[in-house]
């Protein structure tokens, strides 16, 4: 078989593969980019502890990682569809519409490992097609609201991994957010709580919600824990503290800054960290941004006179709570935490870090 030949083959084997998952029983279909999933899978920084290495950048230019998700395609041949109905149900109870585009429909936002059932309809609500579907894929990112929002859930941790659905981490809500985009929000993720963690500087000192029907409240922290002025490391022990009291009354939340890098990127290192999440998982779901359009966060970048290593700062600043004889970062997390940083904020306590897990772990 020449080249040509080869290239045909391979292109109508893949055809063939999409349209099988599309609709047969019991298909699993990626919703993790090729790229993304190969640096999940592959990069281990678990030799490097002084932070010299990063394979972040080397993925996104060579092998096109991105946050973008793949959606679920569910296709059919009868041009008379209206709608897909999709459910996790197989008797559809809390289910979910999706449109459809002449011939199939893309599913995004679904929860890995969990098998989705499927209605085709028509125009008078026939069913034209039924299926089901099992979303497979390392990371749960998310499409549809703004740009860099993934859920913490999946990463593994002590005793299991972070349960999907309960922290969602991302960049800004716009005002002008499209009505489908505050419906994913509202309705298909069912978030609760919009934590904002912009304000210290005096360009973001007016910011407010982004979106009604939620419980909105800022905490405005530094974006370097390590070199943050005045009240930086209190304001960190006290969003953890506010996550916990939502995750304790069954609330989902949202939290963000502007790019959904630096503060964003620090808050969920140090929430990841006294769950369990491994050092080197801890590295990769900070890279995670640089596979957002122009972000580039890398675990070795030093600092320069015009931009700060919030990573390595923030490394370099928890060591300060027992290294060297403490080496294992989870456990740096939990001395920060636990400690005191002014008379006007209690440190977080065991109790409270193990309620922490208890919400998060499963």
């Amino acid at each position: 078989m020449d080249l040509r030949m080869m290239k045909r083959f391979l292109l109508l084997a893949a055809f063939a593969a999409m349209t099988v998952c599309a609709y047969a029983q019991d298909v699993k279909c990626d919703i993790v980019n090729a790229g993304t999933r190969r640096f999940l899978e592959e990069v281990d920084y678990a030799d490097d502890p002084e932070y010299t290495v990063s394979f972040a950048k080397e993925y996104r230019d060579s092998l096109g990682a991105t946050d973008k998700p793949l959606p679920v395609t569910i296709s059919w041949k009868d041009a008379n569809a209206s709608l897909v109905r999709v459910s996790m149900s197989s008797t559809f109870e809390n289910a979910f519409d999706v449109q459809v585009d002449t011939t199939y429909a893309e599913v995004y936002n679904l929860v890995p490992g969990v098998k989705y059932y499927y209605n085709v309809l028509d125009g008078q609500g026939s069913v034209l097609l039924s299926g089901d579907v099992t979303p497979v894929g390392p990371m749960r990112m998310i499409n549809g609201i703004t740009e860099n929002v993934r859920d913490l859930g999946g990463w593994a941790a002590d005793g299991g991994h972070i349960v999907y659905g309960k922290l969602y981490r991302g960049a800004r809500l716009s005002r002008r957010m499209s009505d489908r985009a505050k419906e994913i929000f509202l309705k298909d993720l069912g978030i609760d709580v919009d934590l904002d963690l912009r304000g210290i500087k005096e360009s973001e000192a007016h910011v407010g919600p982004g979106i009604e029907g939620v419980e909105y409240l800022k905490v405005p922290v530094e974006k370097n824990l390590g070199r943050g002025t005045g009240n930086t490391q209190e304001l960190y022990q006290q969003a953890i503290r506010a996550i916990i009291g939502w995750l304790g009354e069954g609330k989902t939340v949202y939290f963000h800054c502007a790019g959904g890098a630096d503060r964003t990127g620090t808050l969920a290192f140090l929430i990841e960290a006294l769950v369990g999440v491994s050092e080197s998982d801890l590295s990769k779901d900070y890279e995670l941004t640089t596979f957002a359009r122009t972000n580039t966060r890398l675990r070795n970048f030093r600092a320069t006179e015009k931009e700060t290593h919030i990573l390595y700062e923030t490394i370099t600043h928890l060591r300060k709570f027992g290294w060297p004889e403490v080496t294992d970062i989870r456990a740096l997390a939990y001395n920060w935490a636990t400690t005191r940083h002014s008379e006007d904020v209690d440190p977080l306590t065991p109790e409270e870090i193990a309620l922490l897990r208890s919400y998060l772990v499963e």
